[in-house]
């Protein structure tokens, strides 16, 4: 089978694809992976790496996060970089004529393209936020909306899709394709922590994660530092703001107050490091770290609550507390909290320490539900689950959206 996996954003966003190149690839399909360089290229990859135009990183770096420079800035900015990944994109699934295309919510084409050359669209949503239910909101809109509403949020997912001009719909005109919509959607989220919902379709399936073990290494320091605890852990991983500074500083001084050394993990600026991190001695700070080698290894972790660090903090066990940014990260956090496996979210603006030193107690009080929600993470496969449906797929055994 012939696989075409297209993914954007983040690393958060970019890696589930990598962990499902990396399995179908192994078991024997032939399998390209596109992407930007957002992620590092692997020269040793045992599947094709094909590049997208641009970088979500460049675009975070000069405006931030803020909505308002996002908006103001969308026709110069970010209308011209999608419209390179929408060309681009479709000129390799027409090229390549694969059998399955797998993609990521923002590229809004590709569902389009995989029809265009007869193959099956597979949504791969990194969130529950496209495939409606009544039983929570689409990831990345409001938690406090009252449940009656939860069903009717998606239609708002769809009305932003629409305000953009519809591009799939549009490409659908333009190559005679009847059909701009996915075929299948694949939900990689633990079921341990999202249920699949009674009300969901049966073309909808959650998967479990998509992740791979990290394959870094922890350097000689951060070793030694990780030995003798306790350590908080705080990271914040794509996220950027104005507040990076006094966010690091305010962690510091809590995890002081409670007795912990603090493992600053910058990314690509949530965290901004003061001249005295630098040189303490219950610091040490880094650009990043695998996760899989150092989550086990700290006693409790402040983090932005994207999908991938959600999973890593549970799956090994360490009790965390979630200031949310943008996006799927609110819904994060409020699913988290709703199982007992999270600390009280916390406002990304939150700069005194006596609020962070409460959470983290808390996250810390629901270690027990925490190892528990560990446990069976660990009976998860999602990447065996998510290829054994793209299989049963091409062979015509799981079942299509309809028309």
């Amino acid at each position: 089978m012939k696989i075409f996996l297209a993914a954007l954003g983040s690393r958060g966003d970019n890696e589930p694809f990598r962990a499902l190149a990396l399995e179908a690839a192994s078991a024997g399909h032939e399998v390209y992976f596109a992407h930007t360089r957002d992620i590092p290229f692997s020269p040793d990859a045992v599947y094709t790496e094909i590049e997208l135009p641009g970088s979500m990183e460049a675009i975070v770096a000069t405006q931030g996060l803020s909505m308002v420079k996002a908006l103001a800035n969308y026709s110069r900015v970010m209308k011209p970089l999608m419209e390179g990944i929408y060309r681009e994109t479709t000129r390799q699934i027409r090229a390549l004529k694969p059998d399955v295309v797998v993609y990521h919510p923002k590229i809004l084409t590709a569902a389009t393209a995989a029809h265009s050359v007869g193959a099956i669209a597979v949504l791969a949503e990194m969130a529950p936020m496209v495939t409606p239910t009544s039983e929570f909101p689409a990831a990345g809109l409001p938690t406090w909306l009252p449940s009656r509403y939860n069903h009717a949020s998606y239609r708002l997912i769809q009305a932003g899709v629409n305000a953009l001009g519809s591009p799939g719909v549009a490409l659908a005109k333009e190559l005679g394709v009847i059909r701009s919509e996915h075929d299948i959607s694949l939900v990689p989220v633990s079921p341990t922590l999202v249920a699949r919902p009674a009300d969901w379709p049966d073309y909808a399936a959650i998967t479990g994660w998509w992740a791979i073990p990290d394959h870094g290494e922890i350097d000689d320091e951060l070793a030694q530092f990780l030995e003798v605890g306790p350590v908080l852990y705080a990271g914040f991983g794509s996220m950027r703001d104005n507040h990076g500074l006094a966010r690091a500083d305010a962690i510091v001084s809590a995890a002081r107050l409670l007795g912990m050394k603090t493992l600053l993990v910058t990314g690509w600026g949530g965290l901004v490091p003061t001249p005295d991190h630098m040189v303490s001695p219950d610091v040490v700070v880094r650009e990043s770290v695998p996760h899989s080698l150092v989550l086990p290894r700290v006693d409790a972790a402040l983090h932005h609550g994207g999908a991938g660090t959600t999973h890593a903090m549970i799956r090994s066990g360490t009790p965390s507390v979630i200031m949310p940014f943008i996006a799927d990260q609110p819904w994060w956090a409020a699913r988290l909290e709703e199982k007992g496996v999270g600390g009280p979210t916390l406002s990304r603006r939150t700069t005194n320490p006596h609020a962070i030193v409460a959470a983290i107690t808390q996250a810390r009080s629901l270690s027990e539900a925490i190892e528990f929600a560990a446990g069976e993470m660990d009976h998860e496969d999602g990447l065996a689950t998510a290829l054994d449906i793209l299989e049963q797929a091409e062979q015509g055994v799981f079942p299509f959206k309809p028309a």
